[in-house]
């Protein structure tokens, strides 16, 4: 059978523009949350608990997965572990360089 060539319903939402085009770089950093809910709820603990370390983060991946259980086998405690993705912005050469000028001269 022939697909159809109509994307309407399979089209993608645009993505907005970054707010500056300033460079950056992508950082990762580890954490692991727990939950007594679920593993998505241990997922979003570990986000939030990396808040200081990654401010807006890009991206998740789940590494790692495992419970703690009770003396009946039943889950107690899920626990997550991931690595978050920010981006940072970096600093221009001529700034920097300019930065170390000043400090060399005081």
């Amino acid at each position: 059978m022939p697909r159809s060539r109509s994307t309407g319903s399979r089209a993608t939402p645009r993505r907005p523009k970054p707010a500056s085009t300033a460079p950056s770089a992508v950082r990762i950093v580890d954490a692991v949350g727990s939950s007594t809910r679920s593993w998505d709820a241990a997922v979003t603990d570990a986000v939030r608990g990396a808040k200081d370390d990654a401010p807006e983060p890009i991206a998740v991946e789940v590494g790692r997965l495992w419970a703690d259980l009770d003396g009946k086998s039943a889950i107690r405690r899920y626990r997550a572990s991931v690595k978050i993705a920010y981006r940072q912005p970096l600093m221009p050469p001529a700034v920097a360089r300019g930065a170390r000028t000043r400090a060399r001269g005081s």
